[in-house]
């Protein structure tokens, strides 16, 4: 988390529009965002507690075709498309948003994103966002799960973004936040609660969409965090089971994925990794057999010593440092 002075200035970095406090001197609840009233009429109006949910209502109305920049922050996006239209350029790609649409992506710290409206595009839509670590604190998921969200600098063209047309119950949900009537005093708990209800349910959206868990940006990237789980766990890896409910995935369709990705099956993949990280162990540490076979996940050091000469055609003993 970031100073608020801070936070509202990086949100309007780059940008034309200027920001609107109720009370200068409140915390930072809420506050709307003006468009230069030459390019557009309306405003965005911004709710935020704590900046880890950020809630933002468009209510855009172009004079004319103008574009507006916006630098990243490094926040997950949650960005109900309801109706009118919009550009969005950022990295190395380009989105059209014409047709009510679901679309969630991330914004990397320093990364420019412009929106570009024409004099025919009034818009109208509802963006949450969230810090990656809220994902975690909110759900059972971590944003690290998705692809290119991981070590990622401000200069990156290819960034995550996934987009469906908006399903019914999430245009549903946002009803309540454009026609509300709650009493000001539980406004701020109603806003949180429903923008915290939108972002559950667009990620639902996402994680049970079998197109995107096939998309091959996702394929390779779990692909990646398998290699990653297995090496931090070789003693005791990850099943084939254990990985499929990590990554939501029916066994057997995962079991497919990894062998066309490694070339070999999960058990062969993991026994590889296993003689691998013991031939280090034999070359770089004086440790007795029994240690090594132990630190590799062997219980017993002759299974050990059979994996191993199955897998390298010499026995283990060949490999041992020289005291």
């Amino acid at each position: 988390m970031i100073a608020d002075d801070e936070f509202l200035a990086r949100i309007s970095q780059g940008s034309s529009f200027r920001i609107l406090k109720a009370d200068p001197a409140a915390a930072l609840d809420s506050f709307s965002m003006l468009p230069p009233p030459e390019k557009a009429a309306g405003q965005f109006d911004v709710y935020c507690q704590d900046q880890n949910l950020g809630l933002t209502i468009r209510n855009l109305r172009p004079k004319c075709g103008f574009s507006d920049d916006q630098v990243g922050l490094g926040r997950i996006i949650f960005l109900l498309h309801l109706s009118g239209k919009r550009r969005i350029e950022l990295g190395a790609h380009s989105y059209e948003l014409a047709e009510p649409t679901l679309a969630i992506f991330y914004h990397p710290p320093g990364l420019k994103k412009r929106s570009v409206w024409s004099d025919d595009a009034d818009e109208i839509s509802l963006t949450i966002g969230m810090w990656p670590h809220g994902l975690s604190s909110l759900c059972d998921f971590s944003a690290m799960d998705l692809p290119g969200i991981s070590s990622i600098s401000g200069d990156r063209s290819d960034v995550f973004w996934y987009a469906r047309p908006l399903p019914y119950t999430l245009m549903s949900a946002t009803e309540n936040l454009f026609h509300h009537s709650v009493d000001r005093r539980v406004a701020k708990a109603f806003i949180t609660a429903k923008s915290t209800e939108i972002a559950c349910l667009s990620l639902d959206t996402l994680l049970t969409d079998g197109s995107f868990l096939v998309r091959r940006d996702v394929a390779v990237d779990r692909l990646e965090r398998i290699r990653t789980l297995i090496e931090a766990s070789l003693p005791n890896p990850p099943s084939l089971c254990d990985l499929a409910a990590t990554f939501g995935m029916q066994p057997q369709d995962l079991s497919v994925e990894i062998r066309e990705g490694l070339g070999v099956s999960l058990n062969q993949y993991i026994t590889s990794r296993r003689m691998e990280r013991a031939r280090t162990l034999l070359e770089s540490e004086n440790m007795p057999l029994k240690q090594v076979a132990y630190k590799v996940g062997y219980c017993h050091a002759s299974n050990f010593c059979t994996a191993f000469k199955r897998h390298f055609g010499r026995p283990p003993k060949n490999y041992m440092r020289l005291c």
